[in-house]
């Protein structure tokens, strides 16, 4: 009793210092609500409610009325505890597009929320959309975005209507589930105009990995891996780190963003070998048998880990900061959360100043609340909140770097002779840490040899610099960019091919390969730069090169180096010269270009320098 009756006085540590403890209760568990568990959330969210094709929000079955009757009791010895109720989830947000597309549906649907949260006395609605425009079980629709932002305003409206009519203290509370991927993210969550009317948002920043039906569910690896730690190739966005970025990046600030953490793991069965050598969690899965892109596996709650698989084979990422299960003997890999991964997620919770956490899901845990007290036991409250964005965000809301959507063949370019984008030089993603760097040959990486060269760029650590000037180019494009063919790219003066009947420059803003070389090839050394004939673009920007009076790749390849009346006629019907700035601007007796005595001093040579 003593114990209780200091939870009780005490409530959650996370109320005393303004941040979020938030864990989900299922309506459909086994395990009850207890009070050592609601002692230490500061916001717990009832799941579901479900919603019908017609709009209104109900419970669905005589056991989800028992589990909320149960989780109720228990609350109401705990006056700091918000109770809040979901709409929605994986399973039932196949009717959300169609309510929220008109206002007389969203009315529908609003006032049924509002009505339950009278009926059952709670504190407010979580509405868990999975999800607005597309990555959901059931694709939505373009306009969702807006829909969505409408939705939540109208709701805001009438809960601090009711608030009113109740003559409540407090305000009803709004959240929503926010997902993990930019993918889902960027069409369908305007997170700017959302969070004006919700008070925060739950992110989902799990499930990167999973035995999914499609071809990505092939990949093993953790459920919510800490930071990037994925092999080569990769995407860089597949963490925690990169979604908790993005969402404070987008608010420019980390208030109102609960960081999820995942109760529970996710394995896969046929599993082959490591992708890396030395690494053994990140592996690949076989397909089940006749079944293309379906894979053995699923998920497992964390109170039954121990008893459905052998703890004996753990071991710790260090990357990514989370355990892992390579258990040989039948080809399976189990990723999942335990007490060191959740320690090393709250550190970062802490020290990147978010709102809180959030718990998928707290009847998940074992009895001993192994998880729930991984999270509230640590430091939670040993710094003030100073609140502000402890992120490196880019300077631009716009997209300024080549990708896969925009094609294979250009994908991961980058720097001043790639190919624009947009019309700007192309940098690469600062929020991707597999491709923050701009390396010394034109491509987007990570590691050592894209982002500490001396001609590297490190766009990840020093975003401002994808403003570094110049941003465009200063005179339209006459040089090859890296997406040019061999036997042009890199090639410059009159020995390469015109570029739309001009006779390719180097690009003077790159300082990497600024000047053409005698030989007719871009770059920075002194053999192109200082030789002569070589022509320095960064300090002759409007170096229009000679009327061409000899032979070129252009208009007579096989005729490259013959000179004078020996030589064939150009197509123009006059004889051949050497070119001046060239290494070769002497034309011999013999008919070839060339410099020396030889070439240039015999009788009969001639010198057009």
């Amino acid at each position: 009793f003593l114990v209780l009756l200091i939870m009780l006085i005490s409530g959650s540590k996370a109320t005393q210092c303004g941040r979020r403890a938030v864990g989900y209760f299922t309506s459909w568990g086994s395990r009850d609500f207890t009070d050592a568990q609601a002692s230490c959330l500061t916001h717990v969210i009832f799941a579901f409610f479900h919603t019908s094709p017609n709009g209104t929000v109900s419970l669905k079955d005589g056991q989800a009325k028992a589990r909320l009757d149960q989780l109720k009791q228990v609350a109401s010895r705990h006056a700091h505890l918000k109770i809040l109720y979901a709409i929605g989830g994986w399973e039932n947000s196949e009717y959300f597009s169609l309510l929220a597309a008109d206002e007389m549906r969203r009315e529908v649907l609003i006032r049924s929320i509002a009505h339950a949260l009278d009926e059952y006395g709670m504190d407010g609605v979580d509405i868990d959309w999975e999800y607005p425009v597309t990555g959901g079980s059931q694709e939505g629709d373009p306009v969702d975005r807006n829909n969505y932002v409408d939705l939540l305003r109208e709701l805001r409206s009438r809960l601090d209507e009711l608030q009113r009519e109740k003559r409540r203290a407090d305000r009803y509370l709004i959240s929503f589930a926010g997902a993990a991927g930019q993918w889902v993210l960027k069409p369908g969550f305007d997170l700017i105009n959302l969070l004006r009317h919700a008070d925060f948002v739950n992110v989902m920043s799990y499930d990167y990995f999973g035995a999914w039906k499609s071809k990505w569910g092939a990949f093993t690896g953790p459920p919510a891996p800490l930071h990037f730690a994925s092999p080569k190739g990769s995407s860089g966005k597949m963490n925690v780190h990169a979604t908790m970025k993005y969402y404070a990046c987008q608010l420019k600030s980390s208030d109102k963003i609960n960081m999820g953490i995942p109760f529970y793991g996710r394995f896969w069965r046929r599993v082959g070998d490591a992708m890396e050598g030395g690494d053994e969690m990140w592996r690949k899965a076989e397909s089940i048998e006749e079944k293309e892109n379906e894979f053995e596996g699923g998920h497992v709650e964390w109170r039954y880990l121990a008893t459905t698989f052998p703890l004996s084979h753990r071991k710790f990422h260090a990357g990514a900061k989370t355990p892992y299960m390579w258990i040989a003997e039948n080809k399976t890999l189990v990723g999942y959360e335990d007490a060191e991964s959740i320690g090393h997620k709250m550190d970062y919770s802490l020290s990147n100043e978010l709102g809180g956490v959030m718990m998928w899901a707290i009847d998940q845990d074992d009895d001993e609340d192994t998880l729930l007290r991984s999270v509230v036991d640590t430091s939670f409250c040993s710094n003030a909140r100073n609140r502000s964005l402890q992120y490196k965000c880019a300077p631009i809301t716009t997209q300024r770097w080549w990708t896969f959507d925009d094609g294979e063949h250009v994908a991961g370019m980058c720097g001043r002779s790639a190919p624009l984008y947009q019309g700007y030089y192309p940098v690469c993603d600062p929020d991707d840490p597999a491709h923050s760097c701009c390396g010394p040959f034109g491509y987007c990486g990570s590691g050592p040899a894209y982002c500490d060269c001396p001609t590297c760029v490190d766009y990840g650590n020093h975003p401002e610099l994808i403003l570094k000037e110049p941003v465009k180019p200063s005179k339209p494009v006459t040089w090859y960019t890296l997406d040019a063919p061999d036997g042009k790219r890199g090639r410059c003066g009159s020995l390469a091919p015109a570029i739309r009947g001009q006779t390719p420059t180097c690009n003077g803003d790159d300082p990497t390969a600024p000047c053409c070389s005698n030989g007719g090839y871009c770059g920075a050394t002194k053999e192109h730069c200082e030789c002569r004939g070589c022509i320095n673009f960064s300090k002759k920007r409007e170096h229009v090169f000679k009327k061409v009076e000899w032979w070129t790749f252009a208009n007579g390849p096989e005729n490259i180096g013959k000179c004078g009346p020996l030589a064939p006629l150009l197509p123009e019907g006059v004889s051949p010269r050497c070119d001046p700035d060239s290494a070769g601007p002497c034309c011999s007796r013999a008919g070839y270009c060339g410099v020396g005595e030889a070439y240039c001093s015999c009788a009969g040579c001639v010198d057009y320098r």
